[in-house]
């Protein structure tokens, strides 16, 4: 089977980044391939988003953490979001389930390391001088090649050590269940840290409320509802999401990531 690769970025498309990182990427499968008809030649990149939000470190963990996982076993992950670039925070090479990543060490990974146990922890050595400004292209597209062709002499030693971004759990308080928004889709569509799995006593009995505004529309699909109708679901992500049908939650609420989200009991 021909080897997978991802590739996550907060580049854009159109300022050549992406381009440098794949040339990178082959360039340095091709110098390490001296046979061309060796399978590491069939090597697969694929482009997962180049949208991330410039800087966005939770964002992308979200990202990573609700898309890596359904590709197929020992998928390599390159993500690049790295707004310390330059500075003294590693890189590290991590499997995580069936999957394998590469990213910066700065939380990036926490997500994903909270559903699933992380197995293996390295940082990446750096063999060679690189742009302070461009550890995408210099760094993690060689080391990626690298890791590809099975040399992972470029992997320090394993560590038990990742930085971790804190994630909020839902509190159960008396009279209520209370969480927060963690994620603010394309779609504007509000997701919660509350488990879908509150929605049938929502339904049957409480009362769901974002930063005090009452959600009266318990739904099962969007259709279910009339355009501009706001209404409270179970996404696809295993969380209860608020939306507005055809329209955008987080303008309609005001809401930001944070913003508080309860279940009244």
């Amino acid at each position: 089977m021909a080897s997978l690769v991802t590739l996550t970025t907060d580049f854009g498309t159109s300022s050549g980044y992406v381009a440098q990182m794949k040339g990178s990427f082959f360039k340095t499968l091709l110098q390490g391939t001296p046979d061309k008809s060796s399978p590491y030649l069939e090597c697969q990149l694929v482009d997962l988003a180049h949208d991330i939000a410039p800087h966005d470190i939770r964002s992308a963990a979200w990202f990573t953490a609700a898309s890596c996982f359904y590709f197929p076993p020992q998928t390599l992950h390159v993500i690049v979001v790295d707004p310390g670039v330059g500075t003294t925070r590693d890189i590290i090479y991590a499997e995580i389930a069936d999957q394998r990543f590469l990213a910066p060490d700065n939380g990036l990974l926490s997500l994903a390391a909270k559903q699933h146990a992380p197995t293996i922890i390295r940082p990446v050595q750096r063999t060679q001088p690189a742009s302070k400004t461009f550890h995408g292209r210099d760094i993690f597209a060689p080391t990626a090649a690298r890791v590809v062709l099975g040399r992972t002499s470029c992997l320090g030693a394993p560590t038990e050590q990742m930085l971790s971004l804190s994630w909020p759990e839902p509190e159960d308080h008396t009279h209520c269940v209370e969480g927060e928004v963690i994620h603010i889709d394309h779609f504007g569509n509000l997701i919660t840290n509350l488990p879908d799995t509150l929605i049938p006593g929502l339904q049957n009995q409480g009362e769901l409320r974002c930063d005090g505004t009452p959600i009266n529309h318990i739904v099962s699909t969007y259709g279910e509802a009339e355009t501009g109708t706001l209404v409270g679901l179970a996404g696809s992500q295993g969380f209860i999401e608020i939306a507005v049908v055809e329209g955008r939650a987080a303008q309609h609420l005001g809401a930001r990531i944070g913003t508080t989200v309860q279940i009244e009991k």
